[in-house]
C-alpha cells in the first residue's frame, strides 16, 4: 500500500467543521432548542453526507494504488486492519459509554415511549458492536446515535476495493454515464426510499434515511467522493476552481441553502466543488485553512463527531432525573420562543465540553489505540491524509 501520499491539507478542515455543525444541529434538536425549526435546523442532517463523499474521496485517494490492478488476500487485509484500527476503538469507548448512561436512564425515567426506546434499549449494544445497527434492525438509532453513518461506511470499506478498478480507468463518456447513474442513485433513495423510509412512513421524499436504507445514502455520496477524486486526478476545472473566491462562493452558498431550506438534493450536488475547490486551491484559502487552530479541529473531528451525543447524554440522564416522565411522551410540547437564549448558551457549553474532550479521546484513545493496532498488526499507520474517513 502506498505511504507517501502528501497530505492535502487544505481538506483537513472541512471535516472538523462539518462535525460541529452536526453537533449544533444535534444540541438543537436533542438537548434544547434555540430555534423554533429545531427538528430541521439549518438541514444539519446533510453534513453526514458531507462526510461520505469526502470519506469516498479520501479513501480512494489513499488507498486506490493498492487496488487498481489487482486485489490481493494480503493487501486487502492489511487495508480493513487499518481501517478497523482507525474507527472501532473510539466506537467502542462511546459505545460503552453511552450504554451506562441509557441504563441509568432507564432507572430513573418513569416510562419511555417508543421513539425513545430503540435508542435508549441496552441491547442496542450488540448489533452497535457488530456495526448492523442501521441494517434495517431498528426504527430508530441505538445508542451512540451518529454511529449510525460509521457503521454504513464500514460495509462500504469493505467492497470499496471491487470498485477501484471501474474508477481507476473512467475517461470521457465513461464519466459521464458514471456522473449521471449517482445523480439518479440519490434520486431513487429521495424519491423512492424516502417516503417509505422510517420513523414516518409515507412521509415527504428526503435523503434523510438512516437506519432503514442508510446503507444507500452512504454508499451514494461514497460514489461521488470517488468520481470527485478522479475528477481531481484528472485536474478538470482546474483553472476554475482553484481560485479562493470559487471556494467561498460554493461554501457560502451551501450553508445560505441549508438555512433557506431549499431541496437537500441540490445541496449534495455542491459539495463536490467545495471538495475540489479546498483540494486544488494553493493561495489565500490555503493558508486560512492551514492555520493550526483548524488543521486541529480536523485532527479532532472523528472524536467530535463521536463524543457530542454521549456528552448529551449526560445532560439527558440530569434531565431525566429532575423530571422523571420526560420521556414518556412524544413529540414534547414546542419550546417557549423566550428560553431560545438558555438554548443557545447551552449550545455553546455543548461545543466546549465537546471540544474539550475531544482533544483527550484524540490523544489518549484514537492515536494510542490506532498505533498499538497498527504495530501488532507489523502495518505502518495508513493514514498520510489528516482526514478522519
Amino acid at each position: 500500500m502506498s505511504h507517501n501520499k502528501p497530505y492535502i491539507t487544505t481538506l483537513t478542515p472541512l471535516r472538523g467543521i462539518a462535525a460541529l455543525l452536526v453537533l449544533i444541529f444535534h444540541s438543537n434538536l436533542m438537548v434544547m432548542p434555540f430555534n423554533s425549526s429545531n427538528v430541521n435546523f439549518m438541514s444539519g442532517w446533510l453534513w453526514v453526507d458531507f462526510f461520505f463523499v469526502l470519506s469516498g474521496f479520501i479513501i480512494f485517494y489513499v488507498y486506490g494504488e493498492s487496488f487498481k490492478e489487482s486485489i490481493t488476500t494480503a493487501s486487502y487485509w492489511r487495508y480493513i486492519k487499518a481501517r478497523f484500527a482507525r474507527v472501532y476503538p473510539l466506537h467502542f469507548f462511546t459505545l460503552i459509554w453511552c450504554l451506562i448512561c441509557a441504563i441509568v436512564i432507564n432507572h430513573y425515567a418513569n416510562g419511555i415511549h417508543p421513539f425513545f426506546g430503540d435508542m435508549l434499549g441496552p441491547m442496542g449494544a450488540i448489533p452497535s458492536l457488530f456495526f448492523i445497527q442501521s441494517l434495517g434492525l431498528y426504527t430508530g438509532v441505538p445508542l451512540n446515535t451518529p454511529s449510525w453513518s460509521l457503521s454504513t461506511e464500514w460495509w462500504v470499506y469493505m467492497i470499496f476495493p471491487l470498485m477501484v478498478p471501474f474508477f481507476t480507468y473512467l475517461k470521457n463518456f465513461g464519466m459521464i454515464f458514471t456522473t449521471l447513474f449517482i445523480i439518479g442513485f440519490f434520486v431513487f433513495i429521495k424519491y423512492f426510499l424516502g417516503p417509505i423510509a422510517n420513523p414516518l412512513p409515507g412521509g415527504p421524499p428526503t435523503l434523510n434515511v438512516i437506519t432503514d436504507f442508510g446503507i444507500f445514502r452512504c454508499l451514494a455520496g461514497f460514489l461521488a467522493g470517488m468520481l470527485v477524486f478522479r475528477i481531481y486526478e484528472e485536474g478538470i476545472g482546474y483553472s476554475f476552481l482553484r481560485n479562493s473566491w470559487v471556494f467561498v462562493v460554493f461554501f457560502a452558498g451551501v450553508v445560505t441553502a441549508m438555512v433557506v431550506g431549499i431541496e437537500d438534493i441540490l445541496i449534495v450536488a455542491f459539495f463536490p466543488f467545495i471538495i475540489l475547490s479546498a483540494a486544488h486551491n494553493n493561495t489565500s484559502i490555503k493558508k486560512v485553512l492551514d492555520t493550526s487552530i483548524l488543521q486541529r479541529l480536523g485532527d479532532w473531528s472523528f472524536s467530535i463527531y463521536m463524543v457530542h451525543v454521549p456528552i448529551m447524554y449526560l445532560i439527558l440522564l440530569y434531565q431525566v432525573q429532575l423530571n422523571p416522565e420526560k420521556l414518556a411522551t412524544f413529540p414534547p410540547p414546542p419550546a417557549d420562543p423566550a428560553t431560545y437564549p438558555v438554548g443557545l448558551l447551552v449550545c455553546i457549553g455543548i461545543v466546549a465540553a465537546t471540544l474539550l474532550v475531544a482533544s483527550f479521546t484524540y490523544r489518549y484513545i484514537e492515536v494510542p489505540a490506532r498505533d498499538y493496532l497498527n504495530r501488532k498488526q507489523k502495518s505502518k499507520a495508513l493514514e498520510p491524509v489528516k482526514i478522519v474517513s
